[in-house]
C-alpha cells in the first residue's frame, strides 16, 4: 500500500513538473505549443501545489512507515517528504524516464533517510549543550541528574548495587523522557566528588575500564538497543574525574530489568525525579508516547 501511494503521489508530482519544465523550455505539448516559451501563472502554480502534494504524501507515508522511531511533527515529515520528492525528481532526471514505482521507491526511501536524520538531529538538539561546570552551577532540572559514584557508597564506605540501580534509574528515565545528561562524580548540591572513589572497585583503575563497566552494567540492565545511542565522556573539573553522560530521547519504551528477579520496570523522569510506573500507568504512557505498538513489547 505504501509502495502503490508513493507511486501514485510521484506520478501526479512528475506529471506536473514535466508539464512546467517543458512549459518554460518552450516545447510542444498540446495546448503548451500555444502558451509561448515562457509558463503562465496557472501552470506553475500547479507546479507548486504538485510538488507540496508529492511533499505531503511522501511525509505522510514515511511517517507512517517508520511509526515510534520518529517523534517529528507532521510538519517536519512534510519537509522530510518535499526532501524525498527532491529527491525522486533528480533520479528520473538522470535515469531519463525510469518506471513510476522504481522512481517512487526513491523518493520513499530518500523521504525516510530524511526523517531518520531529522530525527537524530532533532534529539541531539533537545540535549544541553552546556558545559560540565555550567550544568553544576545550574543544578538539577528535569534534563540534568547528579550522582556522586557510581558503585560506591560513600555512606557504608563499600561497593552498593543500590547505587548502581540508581544510575540505571536515572537513565532509563531520561531515555524514556525528553532525554536528559547524567553526571557522575557531582553531588547533589552541585559540588564535585569525583569517581575516584569508583576506580578501586574495578578490575582496572581509570577511565576506560569505568567506560567499559558501565556500558556492560547498562547492557545487562536495559539491552543494548537501549544503550547503543548513549554518549559517555570524562571531563576534569577541580582535580577529579566527572563522567558525563548522554541520554537522547528513546524511540521505543526501555525497560530496566532487575538482576535479583523482579518483573521489568519502566522508568520516567518526572520533573527533578525519576518514577516507577505502575502497570496501568506504564501501559497509558507507552501508548500516548510510542502509539499501541508499544503495546507488543509491554506484553511480550
Amino acid at each position: 500500500m505504501a509502495m502503490r501511494g508513493a507511486a501514485t503521489t510521484i506520478a501526479v508530482g512528475r506529471a506536473f513538473t514535466r508539464y512546467h519544465l517543458d512549459a518554460v523550455g518552450g516545447r510542444s505539448h498540446g495546448s503548451l505549443a500555444r502558451a509561448g516559451p515562457r509558463a503562465t501563472m496557472p501552470d506553475q502554480f500547479l507546479a507548486v501545489a504538485a510538488s507540496l502534494i508529492a511533499g505531503i504524501g511522501l511525509g505522510f507515508l514515511g511517517r507512517a512507515l517508520l511509526r515510534s522511531r520518529v517523534r517529528l511533527s507532521w510538519s517536519e515529515a512534510v519537509v522530510g517528504g518535499l526532501v524525498g520528492a527532491a529527491g525522486g525528481t533528480l533520479f528520473a532526471g538522470f535515469a531519463g524516464t525510469p518506471h513510476p514505482v522504481l522512481a517512487a521507491g526513491v523518493a520513499l526511501a530518500v523521504t525516510v533517510l530524511a526523517l531518520l536524520a531529522m530525527e537524530r538531529w532533532q534529539a541531539r538538539r533537545r540535549l544541553p549543550r552546556s558545559t560540565t561546570r555550567q550544568l553544576m552551577a545550574a543544578g538539577e532540572s528535569g534534563s540534568v541528574e547528579f550522582k556522586s559514584s557510581a558503585r560506591y557508597n560513600r555512606h557504608s564506605g563499600r561497593r552498593d548495587e543500590r547505587v548502581e540501580h540508581a544510575i540505571v534509574r536515572a537513565l532509563a528515565g531520561f531515555l524514556n523522557a525528553e532525554g536528559g545528561i547524567l553526571l557522575i562524580g557531582v553531588s547533589d548540591d552541585g559540588g564535585v566528588t569525583g569517581i575516584e572513589d569508583d576506580y578501586p572497585l574495578l578490575k582496572a583503575p581509570g577511565r576506560d575500564p569505568f567506560e567499559l563497566w558501565l556500558r556492560d552494567l547498562l547492557i545487562k540492565s536495559m539491552g543494548p538497543l537501549a544503550t547503543a545511542t548513549l554518549h559517555v565522556e570524562f571531563t576534569v573539573v577541580d582535580g577529579h574525574d566527572v563522567c558525563r553522560v548522554s541520554a537522547p530521547p528513546a524511540t521505543r519504551p526501555v525497560f530496566v530489568r532487575s538482576a535479583k528477579g523482579q518483573p521489568a520496570a519502566l522508568y520516567v523522569r518526572v520533573g527533578n525525579s525519576t518514577r516507577e510506573l505502575g502497570i496501568d500507568e506504564a501501559l497509558t504512557y507507552c501508548v500516548d508516547r510510542w502509539g499501541r505498538r508499544a503495546l507488543k513489547r509491554l506484553t511480550a
